[in-house]
């Protein structure tokens, strides 16, 4: 008997990585004005070099935006969508377009029946819409409660980054917890290690776990 999946997307999930269904999500404004899309990445973009080489320059572009930061090249950035995000069923990411031109991206992981990561948004170049990531995180929340049907959507940010925090502040999360936040180096990584509510950070150091309800 096979396990019971973790949310009731995930053959789809599973499918659309592997390419045999595809879901692109359209992006408009607020005026119904239509500013983009959402791709999903798939195993296929494994051969892109132009897409395996954009994610990597803006991911060390915005290293210290992460609770894990390192130097990343495209090798790495291969493996680590083969065998962490593609081999997940819990999790996607989506490239951001507008007018065909690759400007970022945005996603999600640890999808169970009742919540949900939303992850990894980045604006890494000019152009599109100014509020194309807000957009794209609106709307990518509101199709995890229409088709993936959790209750909760959970975030993280770090408190020294205040463009995000108006960016999520703006996608809609209404509930913010800090949290303290400690340094660990091994092995050429940074690893910022959440603790507890309420407890004092060493170095001053903190994040925010945010959430947002379904309507």
């Amino acid at each position: 008997m096979s396990p019971e999946p973790a949310n009731r997307i995930e053959l789809l999930v599973r499918d659309v990585i592997a390419g045999r269904e595809t879901v692109v999500i359209d992006l408009n404004d607020d005026d119904g004005t239509a500013i983009g899309r959402l791709v999903p990445l798939t195993e296929a973009h494994l051969a892109s070099d132009e897409v395996i080489g954009k994610l990597t320059d803006w991911r060390n572009a915005s290293m210290g935006s992460f609770l894990t930061q390192f130097t990343a090249t495209p090798e790495r950035t291969r493996s680590w969508l083969r065998n962490a995000v593609f081999a997940s069923t819990s999790q996607m990411m989506f490239l951001i377009y507008a007018d065909d031109v690759l400007i970022g991206h945005f996603g999600f992981k640890d999808l169970t029946h009742e919540t949900v990561l939303l992850d990894n948004a980045m604006r890494g170049e000019r152009g599109g819409h100014p509020k194309l990531l807000q957009i794209a995180g609106r709307t990518l929340i509101d199709w995890l409660f229409a088709t993936a049907g959790v209750r909760t959507v959970t975030g993280y940010v770090l408190s020294i980054n205040p463009a995000a925090i108006m960016l999520n502040r703006a996608i809609g999360f209404d509930r913010w917890e800090k949290l303290p936040v400690r340094r660990e180096e091994a092995d050429g990584e940074v690893r910022l290690v959440m603790g507890e509510p309420g407890e004092a950070s060493a170095d001053g150091s903190y994040c925010y776990k945010l959430e947002k309800d379904a309507p």
